[in-house]
């Protein structure tokens, strides 16, 4: 038998039977609005106070991060169809799921002039049964902030928080009537953004009388990423690289730049004064998969998941290689609550990792509760 057909279709992964999603019980995928607690709990028709997520009563909880699931034009054409495919693991399995936008997810109005723009995406996803994602705040920035509080097994306060922000898209062309050669091109984390995630963790420490400890994901990388690989703020250069490694703990791979927003956010500088974020992580950049704990805090990636985009020497059999996703195990009993992340590939599930394409038969069906 050849070796294509012996190994599993890598379209299992988003197919009925993902072990990647079954692992999880939150998927984070950067691909949807300001969340109090009360705001998502309400949602879910739960009194103030009430969190749609819980630890289980071993007293331990699973976040499974996805990144660029993007799928090239078929996802520019039928969009509401692309983001089913991903999300019906989680969703047929009764897994709670939320999703935060990258730099991709409006494509299609420019592509092919659909009208999915970031608050129709918003709208969309909020039709499945267990989508945690919150209706789009017009006084935040973006369309995917949220703060989801997980409750502890027991009683009704939560033990850890998992915070979404909209890192945006693309920097304007002309900022201040100035090029921007030589520069990012990308967005950032605003202002805005930041001022609600002090003042919502502050709130929630008054509410509940402790701070909250929490991760946090977005999809464009901070600067502090790129000067945590280096161990030095303004040069590419690996120099420094063997000493950050030794400073930080830096596991995992890089291999192409950190392709950070235009200009430098401050979320970094927010979390760290604030003290609950023990991490904070991204995708965009599909090849580097590394992590370290930065003065404080853990800055990394979860490897690109999605088999559409570009990989790892493209062409060639590597080019799946990193194919996968970021782990999270949570532990209430312990003091961080937070006990570690690892990764998962695809290629150690056995999926066939050819460079070819894999086009599925036929598009998943969609839950008869969802109108596509």
């Amino acid at each position: 038998m050849s070796e294509n057909t012996s190994r599993p279709s890598r379209r299992t992964l988003i197919i009925g039977g993902s072990a990647l999603a079954a692992a999880g019980a939150l998927s984070a995928l950067p691909t949807a609005a300001q969340a109090a607690p009360a705001t998502v709990a309400q949602r879910h028709g739960r009194g103030h106070g009430q969190m749609p997520l819980s630890f289980g009563g071993n007293g331990t909880f699973k976040i499974v991060q996805f990144n660029d699931t993007q799928d090239g034009p078929r996802t520019n054409r039928e969009v509401k169809q692309a983001i089913n495919n991903v999300v019906l693991p989680m969703e047929s399995r009764g897994i709670k799921w939320a999703v935060t936008f990258g730099n991709h997810d409006e494509d299609s109005t420019e592509d092919n002039g659909t009208s999915m723009y970031e608050p129709q995406l918003v709208e969309f996803v909020r039709q499945y049964k267990h989508n945690l994602d919150p209706g789009d705040d017009q006084k935040v920035f973006g369309s995917s902030n949220a703060q989801l509080l997980i409750r502890a097994s027991r009683g009704n306060t939560p033990a850890f928080a998992v915070w979404l922000l909209d890192s945006g898209r693309y920097a304007e062309d002309k900022p201040g009537g100035q090029d921007r050669e030589g520069l990012m091109g990308y967005d950032w984390i605003r202002p805005q953004q930041i001022r609600w995630y002090n003042d919502l963790s502050a709130e929630t420490e008054r509410r509940y009388g402790k701070k909250i400890p929490g991760l946090m994901y977005f999809h464009i990388p901070t600067w502090e990423h790129h000067h945590m690989w280096y161990g030095q703020q303004f040069t590419p250069d690996d120099e420094g690289h063997a000493a950050a490694v030794k400073r930080h703990g830096i596991v995992g791979e890089k291999h192409e730049n950190v392709y950070t927003g235009m200009i430098n956010s401050g979320i970094y500088a927010a979390a760290k004064e604030r003290g609950d974020i023990l991490g904070m992580y991204c995708g965009h950049d599909h090849i580097n998969t590394y992590m370290g704990n930065y003065f404080g805090i853990e800055l990394g990636y979860g490897p690109g998941t999605g088999f559409g985009t570009y990989g790892l020497n493209d062409g060639t059999r590597d080019q799946h290689t990193l194919r996968g996703a970021r782990v999270f195990e949570l532990n209430e009993r312990t003091e961080r609550v937070y006990t570690g992340t690892r990764l998962i590939f695809a290629k150690d599930l056995g999926i066939d990792m050819a460079p070819e394409t894999q086009p599925i038969d036929r598009p998943e069906r969609f839950p008869r509760y969802v109108r596509g």
